[in-house]
């Protein structure tokens, strides 16, 4: 069998298809990239991760294979000496296609106003151009998750339909199976009960949220409080158009302020699952999110990109959009949780989709089924990681009723402001200023010397013993009770006239900690 791979978004979509062959000593799975892909960059990097046998195009066009499996309908498939199965790499076919192949991923750089309308285009995988090569159909079997979908087919391309087959969605399925799994990825994203994540997600092109609002992340963790965290999804032609040394780049202080980049084969959907919240625009991400009643708002939406009817066109008309001109965090709270009809037409067989596959694809190598039970995996939480957390803060501070009350803003994405306030700075942060300028120096291996780098640093902290040391004084004062961060900062408040009780509400939380030597 050979597997065709385009690109890493539809590598991800494959990879849930991989595991229907297991145990079957009958079937070698082999792996190709056709050369004319959107974006190939990393493709090559999956198949060594993978460890799989991995050939040339120029190889794959060149062997018999009893079947061919891919998730794109561009590269050369009429080539193949194979019977060819199209699947979605989507939420079934919800966008139309560009008027001409992007090579790479567009550049995101900020636009004044929304995307100019565009002329009308063909549904991609659903017009003549997609699907036939000399007049002949290229696919032998067209694999869709709804009924809807082959609807439009037949509308389109009649003389298509006899290839149509309907097996649901076996990415929707595998997160759907995986929902009790929750706290699990939580912990692996560092997030506690008292943590609302958000998950801001962004498809690829100018139209997209990153494309059209590149800096909607920033403005995202500029205006959180700290116990809000953000993982950001991005598509992979993001990462890999740009490289993901760009991507990296372009988020630094991001990452720095806390933000969790999720990478791009995997670990997207167990995040979709952990979250609280879903920015996102017109991609599919977004659209699962809704058809698991996430609350989900919109950072952008090309309307003109998606066709209407689709399970993507009925959440972008329900839910609602950011004001990026106004304050965010009120829009969050009024994310949109209610969703009808998205996710009945995400996929009409539910649960289905391994089974039904399965049995087309022996069907098609004309082999009989396996004894062994189907393997549908869970997803793991590979690719979920909890970050660097937050490198500086910006803290105001007041006492009130013997309460220390604490204001602490991303000091990375947020310009330190005038007036009163005290800056708490990892020890290891990449900034001279803010380490040269901190008030308080955090570190996980913290030392009397770290007080060198800081010449009006009054307070070292070692967040692995939760310890703090007063500049000067060889014994610290253990800080029990709350984040060490939280109780130094209101140790720095009221200095050396403290009690051995320290009342705190931080961000708007009550805390208390204890002090002894």
């Amino acid at each position: 069998m050979l597997f065709v791979v385009n690109t890493v978004a539809s590598a991800n979509r494959l990879l849930d298809i991989v595991p229907l062959f297991e145990m079957d000593f009958r079937v070698q799975l082999v792996f190709t990239t056709p050369p004319n892909s959107t974006v190939t960059d990393g493709v090559a990097e999956v198949f060594a991760a993978l460890d799989v046998v991995a050939i040339s195009w120029d190889e794959a066009v060149s062997r018999d294979f009893d079947l061919a499996i891919t998730a794109n309908h561009r590269g050369d498939l009429h080539e193949l000496r194979a019977p060819v199965v199209i699947v979605s790499h989507g939420v079934g076919y919800s966008k139309k296609a560009a008027q001409s192949p992007e090579p790479r991923a567009q550049s995101p750089e900020p636009r004044a106003q929304s995307p100019e309308p565009r002329a009308q285009s063909p549904e991609y995988g659903l017009s003549p151009d997609w699907l036939l090569h000399n007049g002949k159909l290229v696919a032998d079997t067209l694999v869709f998750s709804h009924e809807e979908q082959v609807a439009r087919l037949a509308a389109a391309v009649p003389e298509a339909l006899p290839a149509a087959a309907v097996a649901g969605d076996p990415c929707f399925d595998r997160i759907l199976a995986s929902t009790g799994r929750r706290p699990i990825y939580r912990a692996a994203l560092g997030c506690d009960d008292d943590t609302t994540l958000i998950v801001a997600s962004s498809t690829w092109r100018k139209g997209s949220a990153f494309g059209s609002w590149p800096t909607f992340l920033r403005q995202l963790l500029t205006e959180l409080p700290p116990y809000h965290r953000v993982a950001a999804v991005l598509h992979p032609h993001v990462w890999h158009g740009h490289s993901p040394h760009q991507v990296n780049s372009w988020l630094a202080d991001c990452v720095r302020a806390g933000l969790i980049l999720i990478p791009p084969l995997e670990g997207w959907r167990a995040a979709l699952i952990a979250a609280d919240i879903v920015v996102g625009d017109h991609g599919a991400v977004t659209c699962y999110a809704a058809a698991l009643d996430k609350p989900v708002v919109l950072a952008a939406f090309d309307e003109h990109e998606i066709v209407a009817g689709t399970a993507v066109s009925t959440m972008g008309t329900l839910a609602g959009r950011l004001d990026r001109d106004a304050p965010l965090l009120p829009q969050l709270a009024r994310a949109n949780t209610h969703w009808p009809g998205v996710r009945g037409l995400v996929s009409s067989r539910p649960g289905e989709a391994a089974s039904l596959l399965r049995s087309l694809f022996y069907q098609r190598l004309e082999l009989s089924e396996p004894d062994s039970g189907i393997v549908e995996p869970p997803l793991s939480a590979t690719g979920l990681h909890p970050g660097t957390g937050v490198q500086a803060f910006t803290v105001t501070a007041e006492i009130l009723d013997s309460i220390v009350h604490l204001t602490r803003r991303r000091t990375d994405v947020r310009p330190i402001p005038a007036g009163p306030s005290h800056l708490v700075v990892h020890a290891d942060h990449p900034i001279r200023e803010y380490r040269t300028n901190a008030d308080i120096l955090f570190t996980d291996h913290a030392g009397p010397a770290l007080f060198a780098q800081a010449p009006g640093c009054r307070l070292l902290v070692d967040t692995t013993t939760g310890t703090a040391t007063f500049r000067g004084r060889e014994r610290p004062i253990r800080l029990h009770g709350c984040d060490p961060l939280i109780a130094a900062s209101a140790l720095f408040t009221v200095l050396d006239d403290h009690p051995a009780e320290l009342r705190i509400i931080a961000d708007g939380r009550p805390y208390s900690c204890t002090l002894s030597s």
